[in-house]
């Protein structure tokens, strides 16, 4: 009897737990949406850095538009050049 109380009172704690947690994740969507709203903003698109370095390697990498996100991981003592936005983005490379 005394085991069937604990896991009893274990398993609506447990339940009680995620039910709290739902609505932590239903405010944490709410506050995200406008940032992720100014994600995909077209001010955020490198327009020239895409057009120019998708002209220089068309025969090396298979170039996929880059934006400002994916150019925070090009560190600061790196070359900011059209191979190495390429290589740290991920792109493929054309063999």
């Amino acid at each position: 009897m005394r085991y069937l109380c604990v896991f009893s009172l274990t398993l609506i704690l447990c339940c009680l737990s995620i039910k709290a947690q739902s609505l932590n994740c239903t405010r944490l969507r709410e506050n995200c949406r406008p940032c992720t709203r100014r994600l995909v903003d077209p001010i955020n698109d490198l327009e020239f850095i895409n057009s120019d370095c998708r002209e220089k390697l068309r025969g090396r990498w298979i170039w996929r538009d880059v934006r400002r996100c994916d150019m925070q991981i090009v560190d600061h003592e790196t070359r900011l050049d059209c191979e190495n936005v390429a290589r740290l983005t991920g792109m493929r490379r054309i063999r």
